[in-house]
């Protein structure tokens, strides 16, 4: 009796579970897909999509005669992620499902079908699996609602068929890619004879082995141009894929640049952000160029290009700052690696530059460890009215950058007091695939509109707190937004007021809050005979080897100029003793106090143009805005409502949201796991039951 009501129960599961299937033929009816990546180092396993307007077509070609699937998971892994399931069955039948996994077990049919099977075929050598799903199945229990974020598709396959829709083996590889589903795929074009190219590379760095970073600047001049001349792209040439992080080829903006930077290109470079950095370098901070791991490189739109050369509205000399990451500490890393830009004299109609938005990089940007943390920047409506035109600028792509603890970076942009669609926004950012986005509609920047820059970050896995610098093991937060017409504008960043940070931890006065930040000394003056000096002392020393001990720069020195003087108890503690103290990070209430604050305090904005020296006014002092914040709403699963919809926020608000979040923040990484994996559905629980019987049963016999 026990035996046949399971065998009633099994198949009552598997009626409700099982998705669609369909005969396959030799081949699938054409379809153009427009991106296609490789998703395995071997090669084995291929995926193909279109996104279109309400759903995405995904094709997938795998080299096996087994299962195949196809997912999308928050962070790669396989628990809580969002699965199809297929393969092509002894008779040529084709099984595909989707499903989901609670663990790192065989996935579970949904009871919500929400993939269209279009067809499928098992040849010699593949298995092959077309179909297509919505952005938005309104399963949000078990299915991705699957957006512009970043998207980590994880895959697997096995070289056998299932025996059942729940009987199989585990698969014989998987893996993880990171993807933008949404975005224009990389296509390096065909170019014209009109096209030429201009490399800028490192001469043959060594890597320090006895520091897990180097940031490595050298200067270059562009080519001599007897016309204008744009660059209209780049691709990245990397020979250590795994040292080299990121790149940025910056513009050097100073009068009578001659002067100041053909010495420097008499040098093999120097490393940045030292006491030995050449201060006339820090004029150089106007991008043109911000790749990162995971790009592939940029095209810039038909109708925009970066002037090279003064004459031209560009710049002469260039920086370019190179991030060597050496977590391991290997010697004997010699690196080359540059961009190859693309430049043609056929000029585009819009000159373009570049505006960075965001935290400015200083250890005033603190991460606790032990929890998730959200960090908040400022530019007001002062420094775009007076850098850009009365028309405004127009972003055509952008590149969203923080480190190893960022989990999502949103800008948002505020108009006449009420906030605009968000257009750059991760909530999935993957520090491994930072590829640019490219819009298919471009965003404006008119004068008097604000923004601000939010990153989240989770430290749970830190035992010690995190600050804002260049390390790999510091973080940032920073919009690298591309747009045309060229203006004067190019940083835009904000930190919290030092007394924010300083009375969140119980100092009620101090002797001193100053600060060395490259931020806050703008205004540089040149010491030429002491630069003249520079160069020489570099020509007689010996080519960098790596052998002499990288300089380590502890930014968080700055701290010791901030001593207590009240209250009794800290008297004439310094801030560097207390971010040290590891009881510091304990102090509960202290870091909900530096939370609230820093989200929702006075910020100093500062406001530079592209020889990175001040506006007039700035930095200046920016309380947290009014506005009316937009509320998206998902329309698609609930038709009473409209897309979005505008709510008031304020100071008020966000201290109220930061207290009402404070539960979910603490909870620890397994808890929350354990929590989703109890909101099964009803036909989960039962199969599992089933199972359990089952397994019962067969031992007893």
């Amino acid at each position: 009796m026990g035996t046949m009501m399971l065998i009633y129960l099994v198949s009552t599961v598997l009626t409700l579970g099982i998705g669609a299937s369909a005969l396959p033929g030799e081949r699938l009816p054409p379809f153009a897909f427009q991106h296609a990546a490789m998703l395995d180092q071997r090669g084995h396993f291929h995926m193909l999509w279109t996104p279109r307007e309400k759903d995405i077509a995904i094709e997938i070609q795998v080299a096996t005669h087994g299962y195949v699937g196809l997912g999308f998971s928050s962070n790669g892994g396989m628990k809580g992620s969002d699965i199809v399931l297929g393969w092509v069955d002894t008779d040529g039948k084709l099984h595909a499902h989707d499903r989901h996994a609670i663990g790192n077990m065989i996935p579970l049919i949904d009871d919500s079908q929400d993939i269209e099977v279009l067809g499928g075929y098992e040849n010699e050598t593949h298995t092959v699996l077309r179909f297509a799903r919505p952005w938005n199945t309104c399963d949000k229990e078990h299915d991705f609602h699957l957006t512009s974020d970043t998207i980590r598709v994880i895959w697997a396959y096995s070289y056998d068929d299932p025996v059942t829709e729940y009987a199989m083996t585990k698969h014989d590889h998987r893996g993880t890619k990171s993807i933008f589903l949404q975005e224009p795929h990389f296509d390096l074009p065909t170019f014209g004879d009109d096209v030429f190219t201009w490399e800028v590379r490192m001469n043959n760095v060594s890597v320090s082995g006895e520091v897990d970073t180097v940031y490595w600047c050298q200067m270059f001049k562009a080519p001599p141009l007897e016309r204008k001349t744009h660059v209209i792209g780049y691709v990245p040439i990397i020979e250590h894929i795994e040292n080299v992080h990121h790149m940025l080829l910056y513009e050097c903006h100073v009068p009578e640049s001659e002067k100041h930077y053909e010495k420097w290109l008499e040098v093999e470079g120097q490393q940045c952000f030292t006491p030995n950095m050449p201060l006339s370098w820090a004029n150089c901070r106007s991008p043109i160029v911000a790749w990162a791991v995971g790009s592939e490189g940029e095209i810039m739109p038909d109708h925009v290009g970066f002037p090279l050369r003064e004459e031209h509205g560009g710049a002469t000399y260039f920086m370019m700052e190179m991030h060597y990451d050496n977590p391991n500490f290997r010697q004997g890393i010699v690196d080359s690696s540059g961009l190859r830009l693309f430049l043609t004299e056929t000029l585009r109609e819009h000159d373009a530059g570049f505006l960075v938005l965001g935290h400015a990089v200083e250890p005033t940007h603190i991460i606790p460890p032990e929890r998730q943390w959200k960090s908040v920047s400022h530019c007001d409506g002062g420094c775009i009215t007076q850098s850009v035109p009365a028309e405004g600028i127009h972003v055509f792509q952008g590149l969203l950058h923080t480190h190893l603890l960022g989990n999502d970076i949103t800008v948002r942009q505020i108009r006449n007091g009420r906030e605009l669609p968000v257009v750059f926004q991760d909530m999935n950012y993957d520090f491994n695939y930072q590829q640019a986005r490219v819009l298919s509609e471009e965003m404006t920047i008119l004068p008097g509109d604000s923004f601000l820059t939010e990153c989240g970050y989770d430290s749970r896995g830190k035992k010690a707190p995190t600050f804002g610098g260049e390390s790999t093991q510091e973080e940032m937060c920073l919009a690298f937004l591309a747009y045309y017409p060229r203006s004067k504008v190019s940083w835009c960043v904000s930190t919290p007021e030092i007394s924010i940070i300083y009375n969140s931890f119980g100092i009620e006065e101090v002797y001193d809050d100053g600060r060395n930040s490259i931020h806050r000394n703008a205004n540089y003056k040149h010491d030429e005979e002491r630069e003249k000096k520079m160069v020489e002392e570099m020509k007689k020393k010996a080519e960098w080897d790596g052998k002499q001990k990288a300089i380590t720069v502890d930014f968080t020195k700055m701290y010791k100029d901030i001593v207590a003087k009240a209250p009794k108890e800290l008297y004439n503690v310094s801030m560097y003793d207390l971010i040290h103290d590891p009881k510091t990070w304990q102090d509960e209430q202290a870091l909900d106090a530096l939370q609230e604050r820093v989200v929702s305090g006075k910020h100093e904005i500062f406001c530079t143009d592209k020889s990175h020296n001040l506006f007039e006014g700035y930095p200046r002092t920016y309380e947290y805005p009014d506005f009316l914040a937009i509320k998206l709403l998902d329309e698609e699963c609930d038709v009473s409502h409209e897309a979005e919809a505008y709510v008031p926020e304020t100071k008020q608000d966000q201290e109220r949201n930061q207290e009402e979040e404070k539960p979910k923040s603490e909870i620890p990484k397994e808890e929350a796991n354990s929590a989703t994996s109890m909101a099964m559905s009803t036909s989960t629980i039962i199969l599992l039951v089933c199972l359990c019987v089952f397994r019962r049963e067969f031992i007893s016999k």
